[in-house]
């Protein structure tokens, strides 16, 4: 008997465990997908700042991206 409810509190506290841990990444996830919705929303010059940190040339990415919508 004391072995089974050893090995029933084993059970318990992974099973617990491993909520916490799905809970956690749960968290983890949501806070991503803030992350990545908020970088669809910088300004203009936020995201030149960001091309700039990037080691992009935004006047050369933007003058691209006029040229392609004018091809099509």
């Amino acid at each position: 008997m004391v072995k089974l409810t050893i090995k029933m509190e084993l059970v318990m506290t992974t099973d617990t465990k491993k909520s916490a841990l799905r809970e956690k990444i749960e968290q983890f996830d949501q806070l991503s997908d803030t992350m990545h919705d908020a970088e669809k929303k910088r300004t203009l010059e936020e995201q030149v700042e960001y091309l700039k940190d990037q080691g992009i040339d935004p006047s050369k990415t933007y003058a691209k991206w006029d040229d392609d919508k004018k091809d099509e």
